[in-house]
């Protein structure tokens, strides 16, 4: 008897556990990432690798917009031609605010991260975001949103 009123608690318990409350997501901006010729550099033990030079571009959202200035995509395509994005770049503001972003994923999903020392967008540095897109003529376009976890 015990035994079932236990394994009935613990149902409950799981049940209740396996409906959390998911993140919200806030528009951030959208962004043209401009590039150059890849450089290719073969296919490697995890399929195919180049490197494409980022040379430009512009973004563009409710609290923060300007211009790429520089980076670098140095993304994977597998043996199914699945493109995985790992790339760095700098997003400088229209205030003069310098941000890197780190991105990595698999397309069209991106995970992007941001490292800034501006006090203006200092919230950046924890703020997790989620980018979809994909390739345009000499880039890629991406809308940004930020992943808020839900208040406890």
């Amino acid at each position: 008897m015990l035994s079932s009123i236990l394994a009935a608690a613990i149902a409950v318990g799981v049940a209740a556990a396996a409906t959390p409350k998911p993140p919200t997501l806030s528009f951030l901006y959208s962004i043209n990432i401009s590039m150059s010729a890849p450089q290719d550099i073969g296919t490697t033990p995890t399929g195919s690798r180049g490197i494409l030079p980022i040379i430009g571009g512009t973004f563009a959202g409710p609290k923060l917009s300007g211009n790429v200035t520089a980076g670098l995509d140095w993304g994977l395509t597998d043996s199914k031609g699945t493109f995985s994005p790992e790339a760095v770049y700098v997003l400088e503001t229209t205030d003069g605010a310098r941000i890197m972003v780190t991105e990595r994923g698999r397309a069209p999903n991106v995970n992007i991260q941001f490292d800034t020392g501006s006090a203006n967008y200092s919230w950046l540095n924890t703020a997790v975001a989620y980018a979809s897109g994909g390739p345009t003529a000499g880039g890629v376009s991406l809308d940004v949103w930020q992943l808020t976890p839900p208040a406890a």
